[in-house]
C-alpha cells in the first residue's frame, strides 16, 4: 500500500534518534521490505505509518488497537513469542493495520493480522491470529464524513 500520509524518509535522511524496526521475514506481500520506521500522521499520534526504509513508496497506516477496541486481547503462540524474543508482556507493542475507504467515509482495522514489535530488540513480525474469532475488518468509530 502506498501512502501519502507522511513524507517518505530513507536511512540517509533519518535523524539518529529514529531506529528502524527490522522485519526479518518481510511483510506478507512485501518480502523485500524489511526495515520500517514508525512515523506520526497527525499530532495526537492515534494513527501512524509504518514507512519502509527499503522502498519509501511503501507504507502502512497503523494504530494501537486498544484506542478503539479496549477488549482486544491477541494471543501469541509460543513460536511467535520465541521468534520475536518476547520474554515479558511489556517487551511487545502491538499495531494493527488500518484501511480507509474515502468513498464510504469509513475506516477499518485488521484485528486478525497485527504487527508485533519487540521494543527491546526492535524486531517485528506481522502475525495471523487464527485461533481467535476476530474481525478482519472492524469498523472504527470515526466520523470521516
Amino acid at each position: 500500500m502506498t501512502t501519502n500520509y507522511a513524507p517518505a524518509r530513507t536511512q540517509e535522511t533519518m535523524t539518529d534518534d529514529i531506529r528502524a524496526i527490522e522485519f526479518d521475514e518481510g511483510i506478507p506481500g512485501f518480502p523485500d521490505d524489511r526495515r520500517f520506521v514508525l512515523l506520526d500522521i497527525v499530532e495526537d499520534g492515534a494513527f501512524q505509518t509504518f514507512q519502509s526504509v527499503d522502498d519509501p513508496s511503501v507504507g502502512f497506516v497503523v494504530a494501537v488497537p486498544w484506542l478503539f477496541f479496549p477488549d482486544y486481547a491477541p494471543m501469541l503462540t509460543d513460536v511467535d513469542q520465541q521468534g520475536l524474543d518476547i520474554q515479558r508482556q511489556e517487551d511487545a507493542v502491538v499495531f494493527c493495520p488500518v484501511t480507509v475507504d474515502a468513498v464510504a467515509s469509513k475506516a477499518h482495522m485488521n484485528l486478525v493480522g497485527p504487527f508485533i514489535v519487540n521494543v527491546r530488540t526492535m524486531k517485528g513480525r506481522q502475525i495471523v491470529l487464527t485461533d481467535q474469532e476476530l474481525p478482519l475488518r472492524a469498523e472504527l468509530p470515526l466520523n470521516l464524513a
